[in-house]
């Protein structure tokens, strides 16, 4: 690490730590490791790529989303007090790749999350298709970060993290390079998939770890969109520790330990797998929301607004507009549909990418993906 990563590495690291508590443990890794290898961890919030380099002397570049350096903070972080190498979408592309291998060559280590998407209910996503094909053929060791708390801590939805909110961080060894080169691609995968395993709310059910904020429903809204009591849909808001109906009044709230009381379920995994099921229903009705719609450079990490826009979704077509402007897309030609960040819907038409701050991102996710069955 040269003085200037030291520096920069320590800022970072006085600014998570003075937000967050972090517990850092190793087994069979020594965290002073010079070498390159590829570290592996289970994608539990947006910072996953940040504070997983905290405890480590020569730490591994992070492979993130390129949307995410479309934020003017996050862009600092990850190209100022970091170094990144930004991928397109959920996709590891041949440019990303091509820069991965790089990397390795001039003895540099990479980290990468194979979920390729953060944890959008606090528990493991599927992993990424040709993770095993591409860790074979990087022949380097393998080392696995599993982090228990990261949701709880900051999760997917919310406006601000829970101040002081433990992370329980375990580096270990998984795979030596010499190992990969016996295995076959779909053997890598399926002991990942094992590894990644993970549920903060089964976690913290027996570990008992408190996770207080006054804000701590601010934004739940954005991704549980189905009420459990009365069935309907849209009607929730998240407001301090508790979420509220509009036809129901309050319906649940958020405990110490971040558990819900007041429903059948205490999480928001079982609550996803609720509001799934009323979605054939759902989108039989015409969606409608709100927010606001930009052109996006990925080349450059620039977006610009466009404007406040209505959104609908009817008939297979979502129609997007506002007084000066109007698109009607068959959801037939969207391709790359990725939801980033707390609230970025996204998908391209062609060449053509359109990037949006939804109300509703979760809906419109889960309703397109069920229409063009992918869900």
């Amino acid at each position: 690490m040269t003085f200037k990563e030291y520096i920069l590495h320590k800022l970072l690291a006085g600014f998570y730590r003075s937000r967050y508590r972090f517990e850092y443990r190793f087994t069979d890794f020594d965290p002073k490791r010079q070498d390159p290898y590829i570290l592996v961890g289970n994608h539990s919030c947006l910072i996953d790529g940040q504070f997983t380099t905290l405890p480590l002397d020569k730490y591994p570049f992070p492979v993130i989303n390129a949307f995410v350096f479309t934020s003017g903070f996050m862009k600092f972080v990850l190209m100022k007090l970091i170094t990144s190498i930004p991928k397109r979408k959920g996709q590891m592309d041949v440019p990303t790749i091509r820069t991965i291998m790089e990397t390795l060559k001039n003895g540099r280590g990479i980290m990468i999350f194979p979920e390729g998407n953060s944890s959008y209910f606090g528990k493991e996503s599927p992993i990424m298709p040709g993770t095993g094909k591409f860790l074979k053929k990087m022949k380097k060791d393998v080392v696995f970060c599993k982090t228990n708390g990261g949701y709880l801590s900051r999760p997917r939805w919310s406006d601000k993290g829970i101040p002081h909110g433990l992370f329980d961080v375990h580096y270990y060894g998984l795979f030596k390079a010499a190992e990969l080169e016996t295995m076959a691609p779909e053997e890598i995968e399926s002991r990942l998939a094992g590894e990644l395993k993970f549920n903060d709310w089964d976690w913290n059910r027996e570990a008992k770890h408190r996770y207080v904020s006054k804000h701590r429903a601010d934004g739940v809204d954005r991704f549980i969109y189905a009420c459990p009591k009365c069935g309907s849909w849209q009607t929730l808001t998240g407001r301090g520790s508790s979420i509220h109906c509009s036809k129901c009044g309050e319906i649940a709230r958020f405990n110490e330990y971040s558990l819900l009381e007041g429903l059948p379920f205490d999480n928001l995994v079982d609550w996803d797998r609720y509001q799934k099921t009323l979605l054939p229903e759902i989108v039989k009705t015409q969606i409608r929301s709100s927010g606001e719609m930009y052109d996006v450079d990925t080349l450059s990490y620039r977006k610009k607004s466009i404007g406040a826009m209505s959104i609908s979704l009817w008939n297979h077509i979502l129609r997007i507009w506002n007084k000066r402007r109007r698109y009607d897309i068959p959801l037939a030609e969207i391709t790359g549909l990725v939801l980033t960040r707390k609230d970025e819907l996204s998908f391209d038409v062609g060449e053509k990418t359109y990037f949006f701050k939804l109300k509703d991102p979760m809906l419109f996710l889960d309703a397109i993906n069920l229409l063009k069955g992918a869900a």
